[in-house]
């Protein structure tokens, strides 16, 4: 092995899994040294490629050369043709295995996925503002930032719009009306 295989062997790269609605039951195994595999992705959606590529999995781990060869190793046997990266896995084996490696999740964002923060301002399904004030796996806990009180939602946008103007004062809800309850 050169020294530049050597060094390419140890750098850090993402290894993906990717299914296309094209190939029912096939999963690529793939990796790439780009910073984000949605880029390897668009490239193989080339004109003899029906359908895009989704990303299931993709982890960035150290020697992603070695990880990779190492998962189509370990799943040769369901290799559907010699020296292609298409196998007849289930996804979860082929997760477990790549967790093995260790590294971190590089999952592309999707379009209708929305990264939230605490102190973030969001708005709720039923036109509520509030702060991220703590986040569980699915539950939001906000804090109205005038009132100070703490309320929980599931279903949460981020507020891109000015807060809503406050309604009559007839509102027995102190959060829409903006009234102060004595």
């Amino acid at each position: 092995m050169t020294s530049d295989e050597t060094q390419a062997t140890d750098e850090s790269g993402i290894v993906y899994v990717a299914t296309n609605p094209m190939m029912p039951g096939l999963v690529k195994i793939g990796s790439t040294s780009r910073a984000n595999v949605q880029a390897r992705l668009d490239e193989l959606f080339s004109t003899g490629v029906p359908a895009p590529f989704t990303c299931e999995i993709a982890r960035r781990v150290d020697r992603y050369v070695e990880v990779e060869s190492a998962l189509h190793a370990i799943f040769e046997p369901s290799r559907v043709t010699s020296g292609r990266e298409f196998f007849e896995v289930n996804l979860n084996q082929v997760a477990a295995a790549l967790k093995l490696a260790g590294g971190e999740n590089a999952m592309p964002q999707r379009d209708d996925e929305v990264e939230f923060i605490v102190g973030q301002t969001v708005v709720d399904n039923d036109g509520r503002h509030g702060k991220i004030v703590r986040i569980t796996k699915a539950m939001f806990f906000l804090r109205d930032p005038e009132s100070g009180e703490e309320f929980k939602r599931f279903y949460i946008r981020p507020a891109v719009d000015p807060l809503p103007p406050t309604t009559t004062p007839e509102s027995s809800d102190p959060i829409a009306s903006g009234n102060e309850v004595s």
